[in-house]
């Protein structure tokens, strides 16, 4: 019989730690991917891979481009957004045209949703369908124990992100490429269309405060830094979910600031949205007043709101080609907690359960 010499041993004994340490990094092995945030990297547009980086809040770490280290395989061009829900992470793939389905917490690949054009946003409506707005003028129902769309829904042109309230689900039409300024209201039971609402031009956010009115925020024609003739104001709006009627609207002087994203805080009673060079808030109960300017910074892209730590998150894509920044402040006071580099164009983010 051989014998295994002490050098042996202790050289064995450090193979396996070494082995353990790499496998352990993005924490594939412990599937704790559920305590966290995730940043959804687009990538360059047309040419780069996107890229999901996450933020463990027990460590305090970024873990990078994480679906890749999982399933060894890049997820695709573009990165557009990211949904957990019912356990799955749904990761929409604007250019490749497909929604990624991983395990929430060990973000391994599941299933991959196709037979969609320009997909945006995914949206959660029951245990077995979901919903994915899409470029093409639609939203696809999404059979997700098939993993596969089932139907379409027409709605018009550049849907983008969604609420659902009760059995309705609010679709923002934003034009795509060109301008829309409209909401299309779809009932959940029978996956059609029942309304639609003329809002203001390019609807780009919308959140549910505590009294469950909806808020959406309308960029106005053109885009921040590109100025043209014939561009428009944005607008801040609040429609009443029981008879779909705007029953608010608070306007932007400026037809060449405009206005976009718009979350909203933990208890309900505070909305933020970019603008002008930083972060702004604003009270639903004071609408007789300005939203108050709670952070500045220029060159903001993303925003997202961590109910678990009330932080506020903002990016910064730098220059679109190289890995960006994201910025966290305190909800509180618009101090700043701390930043951290990602990925290429961080542009989505969203927070584990």
């Amino acid at each position: 019989m051989k014998k295994i010499n002490l050098l042996s041993l202790v050289t064995l004994s450090l193979i396996l730690t070494i082995t353990a340490c790499h496998k352990d990094d993005p924490e594939k092995n412990g599937g704790k991917y559920s305590d966290g945030i995730f940043i959804v990297n687009e990538g360059i547009f047309q040419t780069g891979v996107g890229t999901i980086s996450f933020i463990s809040r027990e460590k305090d770490s970024v873990s990078q481009d994480i679906f890749e280290v999982v399933n060894g395989r890049p997820l695709g061009n573009v990165a557009q957004s990211m949904a957990i829900f019912e356990g799955k992470a749904f990761i929409v793939v604007n250019n490749a045209s497909k929604v990624e389905v991983v395990d929430a917490a060990t973000f391994e690949s599941q299933a991959t949703i196709t037979g969609l054009t320009s997909p945006r946003y995914f949206l959660g409506i029951t245990q077995s369908k979901g919903y994915v707005t899409d470029w093409a003028g639609n939203v696809a129902v999404i059979d997700i124990d098939a993993n596969s769309v089932s139907k379409t829904i027409t709605v018009k042109s550049g849907p983008e992100q969604m609420l659902l309230s009760g059995t309705q689900v609010y679709v923002l039409n934003s034009g795509g490429w060109s301008t829309d300024s409209t909401v299309s209201v779809i009932n959940t039971a029978t996956d059609e269309v029942t309304t639609t609402i003329g809002v203001n031009h390019r609807p780009t956010g919308i959140a549910a405060d505590k009294n469950g009115k909806i808020w959406i925020m309308c960029s106005g024609r053109g885009f921040n830094g590109w100025p043209q003739s014939g561009d428009s104001e944005g607008h801040l709006l609040r429609i009443n979910p029981a008879n779909n009627q705007v029953e608010f609207d608070y306007p932007f002087v400026s037809t060449t600031l405009h206005p976009e994203k718009l979350v909203v805080n933990k208890t309900g009673d505070k909305l933020f949205f970019l603008f002008n060079g930083g972060i702004y808030s604003f009270d639903i109960t004071s609408t007789t007043t300005n939203p108050v300017k709670l952070v500045s910074r220029n060159n903001l892209y993303a925003l997202g709101y961590d109910t678990k730590d009330e932080y506020l998150y903002v990016s910064d894509p730098l220059d679109y080609q190289q890995d960006g920044w994201i910025y966290r402040y305190r909800a509180s006071d618009g101090s700043i907690a701390d930043s951290l580099q990602t990925g290429i164009i961080p542009g989505n983010f969203c927070f584990g359960e």
